[in-house]
């Protein structure tokens, strides 16, 4: 249990300052919630239901290919990675979940015409296996 603090540091300044005991005073837990402990999802670590769709003003640099989905609709981003190498579609993959900088917003964006999003997002029922022999490996418990 000695390395848990040091695991602390690796986690987000205001999340850790949350979970580390110095900062916590007697009466700020209130009544009965000793009992209660906080669940922390992570979008996107595996199990989540990522989402892409193309759109026409996606433009393809690095095969006319890539943009085979274009106006098909969602299409889930996750379904199963060992397809990317089969139909070599890495590098489109690599593309479409590209980021781009926008100076102005000073923030990061798609690409052009990639738009992208988590499906049910915001429920538990957004985290589930694409594993249908192994559905426990995302957090079944804790949706059932």
């Amino acid at each position: 249990m000695a390395s848990i603090p040091l695991l602390r540091l690796l986690l987000p300044l205001p999340l850790r300052e949350h979970l580390w005991p110095s900062h916590h005073r007697p009466n700020d837990a209130g009544v009965g919630a000793g009992d209660l402990h906080l669940i922390f999802v992570v979008p996107g670590v595996g199990c989540s239901n990522l989402e892409a769709r193309l759109t026409e003003a996606y433009r393809p640099s690095v095969q006319p290919s890539c943009g085979a989905l274009k106006g098909k609709g969602w299409f889930g981003l996750w379904d199963n990675s060992s397809d990317l190498s089969t139909y070599h579609y890495g590098d489109c993959f690599k593309e479409q979940m590209s980021l781009v900088y926008d100076p102005v917003s000073n923030d990061y964006r798609n690409l052009p015409g990639v738009e992208t999003r988590v499906a049910n997002f915001g429920i538990a029922r957004g985290f589930h296996s694409k594993n249908t022999l192994h559905p426990e490996r995302c957090l079944a418990k804790l949706i059932e």
